[in-house]
């Protein structure tokens, strides 16, 4: 999918050596010279799990902000000029467009948690569900790339355009189930992107625009790896009409207020946050909120908590994993103003009503405060991406600064 869509031309494969933030920055060390011409001409071929010099593999820690967007568009424009850093900047801005867009029409992602709950119960598809979850369909490449899934939470971003497409117009599967699917699997997957990019693919999220893998198409740019032994569909599945809901305002960011002191709750969503918050206020303690039991509900893959959970383990000494934890450390705390990152469309932002009913009854001040990345952005994904990116330009001068 153009531009990054499905938010794989980052990637992980094989599985990350570690999470912590030294070996993303070691990681963007080494990738930085290739983000160039080489990364906007290279970028769309899938060269195999042994091969991913051509993309940077650095999407799982940007889905945390272990590894930030600011900090690594920064590293790209130092290093490269506008024009060739051009399509690795685009790349990193369509997550921040995808998650503004999804901020702005909230119900998208309801109605997507409920539809998928209600399809698991159907009987009737499990089989075929199965079949493509366990890479048993008989189709080469989508065989494989089902097992890279599962083994590796990475898929290239053109493999992720694939299989969706194959999924939903080849299998006749609903796009719910599979984006649920590679929600629970990938590495860096993200609410708003992979959502948004399978409604993409299905056609429900431009009215007429949807996306059929071709044979040619694979052979070309997996350089004949595959076969691509079956018949792929040639017209879209037919798709409900639709319309989508209005745009909600994004409600303002908390005012910072005045204190002496303050402590950090990070969660999964911006493991940075301490770092800025920092920058702005005294931050005495801190501490993370790893929900474990929202992610098992969820069906969230081993692997991938054990990534996310390292990962903030890496940023904070003390991490807890239940609302109950939560509860005593925040009744404990002698500061009376607890301040987190606001977060996005997604499984923390549904505990956000009892993470602030817990600093409610210890009589704890939460202030939620967005970072001006966000803040800058967000209002900017009212339409498509390509009106979004007249945006970059003016907030990269002004969030990143002039590096080159």
């Amino acid at each position: 999918m153009a531009g990054g869509v499905l938010s794989g031309d980052m990637s992980s494969s094989p599985p990350f050596p570690s999470a912590r933030r030294e070996a993303a920055l070691a990681a963007l060390e080494d990738f930085i010279p290739r983000a160039g011409w080489n990364y906007a001409e290279q970028r769309n071929h899938d060269n195999g799990p042994s091969d991913r010099t051509n993309v940077s593999m650095l999407s799982p820690w940007i889905r945390l902000r272990q590894l930030t967007e600011w900090e690594t568009v920064a590293a790209a424009r130092r290093e490269h000029d506008a024009n060739s850093a051009g399509k690795f900047i685009d790349e990193v801005c369509w997550r921040t467009y995808w998650k503004g867009w999804l901020q702005l029409r909230p119900s998208i992602w309801t109605d997507y948690r409920r539809r998928v709950a209600r399809l698991q119960m159907d009987e009737g598809m499990r089989g075929g569900v199965q079949a493509a979850m366990t890479g048993k369909t008989g189709i080469d490449c989508f065989d494989a790339w089902a097992q890279e899934l599962v083994e590796t939470g990475y898929l290239h971003n053109h493999a992720r355009m694939w299989t969706a497409s194959i999924w939903i117009h080849t299998l006749k599967l609903p796009w719910e189930l599979g984006a649920d699917w590679f929600l629970r699997h990938l590495l860096d997957g993200d609410p708003a992107s992979n959502t948004l990019s399978w409604r993409w693919v299905a056609g429900l999220h431009t009215a007429g625009k949807t996306y059929l893998a071709t044979r040619a198409n694979i052979r070309r740019h997996t350089n004949d790896r595959f076969e691509v032994n079956a018949e792929l569909a040639t017209a879209p599945v037919a798709m409900p009409d639709f319309e989508l809901p209005p745009i909600q305002p994004l409600k303002p960011g908390a005012d910072w207020g005045e204190a002496d002191e303050v402590a950090v709750l990070l969660t999964e969503d911006d493991l940075s946050a301490a770092d800025w918050i920092s920058s702005r206020t005294n931050v005495s303690t801190g501490a993370g909120f790893f929900p474990t039991a929202a992610y098992t509900a969820a069906g969230i893959a081993d692997p991938v908590v054990a990534f996310r959970r390292a990962a903030m383990m890496d940023r904070t000494e003390a991490v807890w994993d239940d609302l109950g934890a939560l509860r005593a450390w925040v009744e404990s705390l002698p500061l009376k103003r607890l301040i987190m990152a606001e977060p996005p469309v997604g499984l923390t932002a549904e505990l956000m009503p009892e993470i602030r009913q817990v600093c409610g009854d210890a009589g704890v001040d939460l202030r939620v405060v967005r970072h001006d990345w966000d803040h800058h952005f967000w209002p900017h994904a009212t339409h498509g991406f390509f009106r979004f990116k007249k945006a970059i330009p003016a907030a990269l001068s002004q969030l990143v600064g002039n590096q080159g």
